[in-house]
């Protein structure tokens, strides 16, 4: 190691891999066969390898109703497509992308694919097709995962009837697959929300067989018969029928010196099994949503925070969602772009989890600033703060200059260059402070002379003139009409 360290120019060998798990190196699977076997000791000894167990797990009212909601906080949020880079090509493929994720319905194959946090991995097929010369992915049907298995190599396999000990090759453009949960590289399976979920599911489901069991015997007393010394088997039998048929029937018969009683229950345990219950409930929502809700709707998390209780929500949404996009880019994302736009970029699909800013709060906040320290916010910023387009507000000394020009302008109004010179000052203004403004917006942010001379010539051409020159067009010609409508009074009087 040292030598290495001393050499000019260290010799790297690229895709080297010494810790792999398909070689025989991997201590914790001793034996290998075709296929991977999923290191989940739930899912190995309860279910022996088959995730039909876990499908149980998801019929329970409380586990569906909150991963509904884990995965309605993932579909709620927009998703956006950002080019991977400057380039036109960057922003032609990233576009394309949109317009990709748009036809075969995002919201939908997220939605499918969300499962692969339940389960521990997801598993869709890609359709392609041919769109305005492109290689277009029609449809994505995500497959129902207890039909794939991977190799010690993490390669991903198809069990077929005629062949379920090696699969069949899942080639890589073809199927899209992750896998999530588990706390390294090694477990192609991933470890699923449902390994955390079975046990609280699992004795939930005993404790309401019980908690039956109790209501029956609290509602219904159980019959006690009691037979005098030397009955004999018969007499035996039709005594136990008796205890039966008081369960059905309202009146019964019974031969004189037999006994019948009723053994009522002297204590109630309905507030243990619903405690045991409501516990088993809670347990699933903290390890599905990371929050505790009563059974009755209110909130017992810590401190009864809601917005504390969305906060968290939102966390594990957006893990998800990281999860699940990161995928994506890495898995059809890439190939969808190498196909069709070479030397691209790949561009970045996310969901938005950024809350919008209160604008209210902002306008104040930036009253308070101006007020108190004497700065105000450049042009620039307050277009990307607002949006929308500004321009900035007439002085006091600039409203009054617009009024004595109209006012000087309706004293000579028998004087028609200056009415007209006046007009036109006032109704050139609003273009000429505009590039005034983008002139000194241009200044104030300039770093250097060289810098704001080349700023200069970018805003030449985005400096419009078709407004001004209409206005001067306008002008000109009312001058020349009004110069041949004097020359005609004058040749009148003359």
């Amino acid at each position: 190691m040292f030598k290495w360290f001393k050499s000019k120019k260290p010799q790297i060998e690229t895709g080297r891999e010494i810790a792999g798990t398909g070689d025989g190196y991997d201590i914790t699977h001793p034996y290998l066969g075709a296929l991977a076997l999923p290191d989940d000791s739930v899912l190995m000894n309860r279910g022996s390898g088959r995730l039909d167990i876990y499908k149980e797990v998801l019929n329970d009212e409380e586990v569906k109703s909150v991963f509904g909601q884990r995965q309605d906080a993932v579909i709620s949020r927009e998703w956006k497509v950002e080019p991977g880079g400057d380039k036109p090509i960057d922003k032609e493929a990233a576009d394309a992308m949109s317009e990709l994720l748009k036809s075969i319905g995002f919201d939908r194959v997220t939605k499918l694919m969300h499962y692969g946090v339940f389960y521990g991995y997801a598993v869709a097929e890609l359709i392609y097709g041919i769109k305005d010369n492109l290689y277009w992915i029609d449809d994505i049907k995500v497959r129902d995962r207890r039909r794939f298995r991977f190799t010690p190599r993490g390669e991903l396999r198809l069990l077929t009837p005629t062949n379920m000990n090696e699969g069949v090759t899942c080639e890589t453009p073809y199927f899209w697959h992750y896998s999530t949960g588990a706390d390294h590289d090694d477990e192609p399976y991933g470890l699923g929300l449902a390994h955390w979920l079975y046990w609280p599911s699992f004795f939930k489901r005993n404790d309401i067989k019980f908690w039956l069991i109790f209501l029956e015997k609290f509602g219904m007393p159980t019959a006690i018969g009691k037979y005098p010394t030397g009955a004999t088997q018969e007499q035996k039998k039709d005594l136990l029928a008796l205890t039966r048929a008081i369960q059905t029937d309202s009146g019964i018969i019974m031969p004189d010196g037999m006994i019948l009683e009723l053994l009522q229950i002297t204590r109630s345990g309905a507030g243990d099994y619903k405690a045991f219950y409501d516990s088993m409930n809670e347990a699933i929502r903290r390890v599905t949503v990371g929050q505790i809700t009563s059974s009755g709707g209110a909130s017992t998390s810590i401190g009864g925070n809601e917005s504390l209780q969305a906060a968290v929500l939102a966390s594990i949404a957006k893990s998800d969602a990281d999860v699940m996009c990161e995928s994506w880019n890495r898995g059809p994302g890439t190939w969808f772009t190498q196909m069709n736009f070479p030397g691209a970029f790949v561009p970045q699909v996310s969901r938005i989890f950024d809350e919008p800013e209160d604008l209210k709060s902002l306008s104040e906040r930036d009253k308070n600033i101006i007020e108190s320290t004497g700065y105000r916010p450049t042009l620039a910023s307050v277009q990307d703060r607002y949006g929308g387009e500004w321009e900035e507000k007439e002085s006091p000394d600039q409203t009054n200059k617009k009024n004595k020009a109209l006012e000087f302008a309706e004293k000579q109004n028998d004087y028609a260059p200056a009415l007209q010179s006046a007009r036109l000052n006032v109704e050139m203004q609003p273009i000429t402070d505009k590039w005034i403004n983008q002139i000194a917006e241009l200044v104030n942010n300039a770093k250097s002379l060289e810098e704001l001379r080349d700023n200069l010539y970018k805003l030449i051409p985005d400096m419009q003139l078709d407004q001004y020159a209409e206005l001067m067009a306008q002008a000109l010609t009312a001058a020349n009409l009004a110069g041949r409508t004097e020359l005609l009074e004058d040749s009148k009087h003359g």
